[in-house]
């Protein structure tokens, strides 16, 4: 335990000097703040059914694949291409806490990034906002919409993290984890779309659309409604996706 968090320190620690975090700090603030200005002007222009903040949750998707790619590309790929991996294997340190010292390093990372994205709000209903536009701040969607982004995050990190210890490129190990995120957040949208009730011979997709519905769970979560499905498969997935980390990384000693 000692060395994980000793691992842990160090790894936060090299997450703030890195120019890498800054820059991707950079640009999610960036594009949040222009998703959500937009999303302000929309609703301003004509009722919507929905609040700027839940409209700007809804594309959650956009930063989780253009910037966490980003974060974790260099955790496992760069020691790798540097040769300062076998090095630290040779530490008492085991694999697993090496694993999940960069995890959490990067899930920590990506949280404070969706925490900082609620700054936005607030400046928008202190400037614009009136007793009677107390929609502006949605205190209840931002935080189903954050809880949302945490338990996820879980999972999305995780596949970052796995994705970066198959191979010695940052770039490479970004491109594996845009991709996987795509796939994993496409199908999920799929799943909602399709007439599974109407159609009965799609009643077998029943279960898996109701575990995979990516959009329905930040619903759900936005909307207070507590439901185990997701909770198990972002903790199962994490957890698989970790173990595989630990595997790849173990197969470099």
């Amino acid at each position: 335990m000692r060395h994980f968090r000793t691992l842990l320190v160090h790894e936060l620690r090299s997450a703030f000097f890195s120019w890498n975090t800054w820059a991707a700090a950079g640009l999610f603030l960036t594009l949040m703040g222009t998703l959500h200005w937009f999303a302000v002007l929309e609703c301003s222009r004509t009722p919507q059914a929905w609040t700027p903040v839940e409209a700007t949750f809804r594309l959650f998707w956009l930063p989780l694949l253009c910037v966490l790619p980003l974060l974790t590309m260099r955790s496992f790929a760069d020691e790798r291409r540097q040769g300062t991996l076998s090095a630290l294997l040779t530490t008492p340190a085991s694999p697993a806490a090496i694993v999940w010292a960069k995890f959490l390093s990067a899930w920590i990372t990506w949280a404070l990034f969706w925490i900082s994205f609620t700054l936005f709000p607030v400046l928008v209903n202190l400037r614009l906002g009136t007793t009677s536009e107390a929609a502006l701040y949605d205190s209840s969607a931002m935080l189903g919409g954050l809880c949302f982004i945490l338990v996820s995050g879980l999972l999305h990190v995780s596949i970052g993290i796995l994705c970066s210890c198959v191979t010695r490129s940052a770039t490479l190990a970004a491109l594996l984890t845009f991709i996987t995120l795509l796939a994993l957040t496409a199908i999920g949208g799929a799943m909602e779309s399709l007439p599974i009730e109407s159609w009965a011979w799609l009643g077998w997709l029943r279960e898996p659309a109701a575990h995979l519905r990516t959009f329905g769970h930040l619903q759900d979560f936005a909307s207070g409604i507590l439901d185990s499905r997701p909770l198990i498969l972002y903790l199962t997935g994490t957890l698989l996706s970790l173990g595989l980390a630990v595997l790849a990384v173990e197969g470099q000693e």
